[in-house]
Formats: C-alpha cells, structure tokens, sequence
C-alpha cells in the first residue's frame, strides 16, 4: 500500500505564530468607596487654596419663664469656623517616537484610560488616610474569641454614640418584602470596610447580606450588607496598620472633599517635539494630569472610626 506523502507544520511553521488580540484586558480595580457621602465643595478660581467653613452652636433651650415687666439677659451667637488648605497632586507618562512607531497599542490612549483610574485611586485613598487619622477612634472590645473582632456589641456602641451626638441617617429604611429569606433594612449610617474582613462581618449578631435585602433599589455596588442600622461598603484598600483595620462609620455630612473650581482634574497631553531644545529631534511625548484636592471633618461628633482585628 502506498505512504501519503503529507506536509504538515513540522515542515512549514506559520510565518505569524501568534494572533495578537487588539482588545485589552483590564487590570484588577479595586471599589473605590472612601469618597462616597462625603459633601461636596470647590473653592472659586482665583480665590486663593484654603476654604473657610462656619457653623453656629445652637442656642439654650429657654425653659426660665418670664417675670413680667423685666427683660430677659438674653443669648449671643457663637462660631465655630474650620478652614481646609488644597494640595496640588499630578503624575505623568513618558512614551518615546520609538514605542510610538512599532508597538501595536495605542499608547497615549491607554495612557489616559489609566491616568483616569490613577486619579480615582489617588482621591480614594487620600479621603481613606484622611478619615482613618483625623476621626475619633474606638477599638473592638467584645469580640467572640479573639475580644477585638468585630462584633454587634461594639458596632452598637458606635451606634449609640453617633445617635447622641445627634447625627442623621445616610440611608433610608428599606421596608419588608415578600421575597424568601428577605428581611427589611433598618434607616442606615455608613461604614467602610476592607474585603477581609467579610467573613467576620457574616458572624456578627445582626448581619444581613446584601442579597437578602427585602429591595434593591439605592444598594451601592460595593454594598455587602448591614447590622442593624450600619450598612457596610468594602474595598480591597481598606485602611490596614500592623494587623488593625480601621473602620470609618460616618452620619451625614460628617466629612466633606474640597476642590478648586475651574482649574480642578487637568489631563495634559504634549505631543512628540513639544518640549522644544529638551527634545530636539521629537523623541517623547508626556501625558499627563494635575489636580486639586483637599479633605475635612466638618462634625467631629459625626464620625467614628471603629478599629478591629481579622479572624
């Protein structure tokens, strides 16, 4: 019988071996939630890099009655003024004429769409650091086990405080449902949290999970679940010192994030040669960003940051 004479790729490999997918994939990105119900500001261009907030103390109740024909001592307004000075934050990328010519991306593009999540990244953790340091802080101390776990006995103790300082609800009430295994979500504050410590969150006493909300309707995307009347966000850069977590659990308006308006989150591109006799032969081009940004506890009473181990 005769033997086929074949050819196969052993004798002729491709010319092109691989197929390259012009599609990218995309990085890891973590949630970013540090700057979620923080209160918004922008300092007016041209009108200097510190903004003065102010805020009257209320007035006594008046419970002395008045003794007729005599005129009461009466009462003075006080203050309280708090100023917040902006930072300038900026980076940049260089890409030579070289990358530019043989590489297949298009780089200055790709340039952008991570500049983009580098701002976002730059904004969250420096809202995170500024929580974490400036607000009043608590340690868990009635972990089951290990006393510094989180536990309900400790978030209630947070909770207690933030209702005495009179701080307001971020979220509403989620009223009962008919779905199976759903439970209504009581009127809310917020806390942040990072991904490790979920599994804690799950044995606290009062923990419902997200999906067992009786409505989904205003559930924020990195939202986990609640204990009782604290709703948890979580990201992968929660704030971590030495094996402590710093959970920050904020009323309304407990912070705000200050910019410079009219000048704030600048991308700037410059092109091959734009750097004049430092590029004489147009070898690089930079893209880049700059912006402004500053972060301020406005109510000190409105804050708490509840610290705790992972098990």
């Amino acid at each position: 019988m005769a033997t086929n004479v074949i050819t196969s790729t052993a004798d002729i490999e491709p010319a092109v071996a691989v197929t390259y997918e012009k599609t990218l994939l995309q990085p890891p990105q973590p949630k970013y939630i540090h700057t979620k119900y923080l209160k918004k500001f922008s300092i007016a261009k041209k009108s200097g890099n510190t903004l003065k907030m102010r805020r009257y103390a209320r007035l006594a109740a008046a419970t002395t009655p008045l003794t007729e024909g005599i005129t009461p001592s009466g009462s003075k307004l006080s203050k309280v003024d708090i100023t917040a000075k902006i930072s300038q934050y900026g980076d940049y990328i260089t890409v030579t004429d070289v990358l530019d010519l043989t590489v297949e991306d298009p780089e200055i593009t790709i340039a952008l769409d991570n500049q983009n999540d580098q701002i976002n990244n730059t904004v969250d953790q420096l809202a995170r650091d500024y929580m974490c340091a400036s607000a009043t802080a608590v340690t868990c101390s009635n972990g089951s086990g290990t006393v510094t776990l989180l536990n309900q006995t400790d978030i209630d103790g947070v909770v207690q405080t933030l209702r005495g300082n009179d701080a307001e609800y971020i979220t509403p009430m989620i009223g009962a449902g008919t779905g199976q295994g759903t439970g209504p979500v009581a009127a809310a504050f917020m806390a942040f949290a990072d991904t490790d410590l979920e599994d804690d969150l799950k044995d606290v006493d009062e923990w419902l999970a997200v999906k067992n909300y009786a409505a989904q309707s205003g559930v924020d995307p990195a939202e986990v679940g609640s204990t009782d009347k604290v709703r948890w966000l979580t990201t992968t850069q929660g704030y971590v010192s030495s094996s402590v977590y710093s959970c920050p659990i904020i009323g309304k308006d407990a912070a705000g994030m200050i910019d410079l308006g009219g000048g704030n989150v600048q991308g700037i591109i410059k092109g091959f040669g734009s750097g004049g006799t430092a590029d004489p032969i147009d070898q690089r081009a930079t893209v880049g960003w700059k912006m402004w940004q500053a972060f301020r506890i406005l109510q000190d009473l409105y804050i708490v940051v509840l610290k705790c181990t992972n098990g």
